[in-house]
């Protein structure tokens, strides 16, 4: 089993990390074979404002991302947005770039807006379908547990996580768990692994410099 990133940035160093992080299932490099009229070398990066990058003084990921895998990546996130309203804006990010392949990061603002993991796991489900309708190879991913002011979302975002999971894996989708990829040191009273906070805001939701790079990081190495 690999190490999670928040382990190997502290030991190796953000630059050596390259191709070496863990994602949800197989290692195999990411293709697709029928693109049709969409663009190989075009990846879209849909989300909130995680992808986005907004919330953080630095690149956000998809900007990061693209030299690593040598393709254009295009930001699709927007701020405060929540999965199930975000349907049919998978469509509209498709007919507009024609990328190759869909990278998902959504569901954390469901959860914060009161919402169940149910109606955003079918969402989700939903974006994969539009996806592959179109000849876009989809990636889903989860997301560091939250902490600090967002702390009251821990419990929901790890049921949501857990969704995420299962859902990839009964869609036979890729995924890139940022839950373990950003988790410290177990807790030996709990048993659980909080979220590494060198890799985080101090709003406990939002990625800061190193945690973007980590998250460019993650994605590049499916490729």
């Amino acid at each position: 089993m690999k190490t999670p990133a928040a382990f190997r940035i502290r030991w190796l160093g953000a630059l050596l990390l390259a191709g070496i992080l863990a994602g949800c299932d197989d290692d195999d490099g990411l293709t697709n074979g029928n693109p049709g009229l969409n663009d190989v070398n075009v990846v879209a990066a849909f989300g909130d404002s995680i992808t986005q990058g907004n919330m953080c003084s630095c690149a956000p990921y998809p900007a990061r991302l693209g030299p690593l895998i040598g393709k254009a990546v295009v930001n699709a996130g927007v701020h405060g947005t929540m999965a199930r309203e975000s349907v049919g804006r998978a469509q509209s990010v498709i007919d507009r770039f024609h990328p190759a392949f869909m990278l998902i990061l959504y569901g954390v603002n469901d959860g914060i807006h009161g919402k169940g993991a149910d109606g955003t796991l079918a969402a989700l489900r939903d974006m994969v379908g539009i996806c592959r309708q179109n000849q876009v190879v989809p990636v889903l991913a989860t997301y560091p547990l939250p902490f600090g002011s967002h702390g009251a979302f821990t419990g929901r975002t790890d049921v949501l996580n857990d969704g995420i999971r299962a859902l990839a894996k009964e869609l036979h989708v890729r995924c890139v768990d940022f839950e373990r990829e950003f988790a410290g040191p177990v807790d030996p009273a709990t048993g659980i692994a909080a979220t590494e906070r060198s890799l985080m805001n101090d709003d406990g939701l939002h990625p800061n410099d190193a945690g973007t790079q980590v998250m460019a990081l993650a994605f590049a190495d499916l490729f």
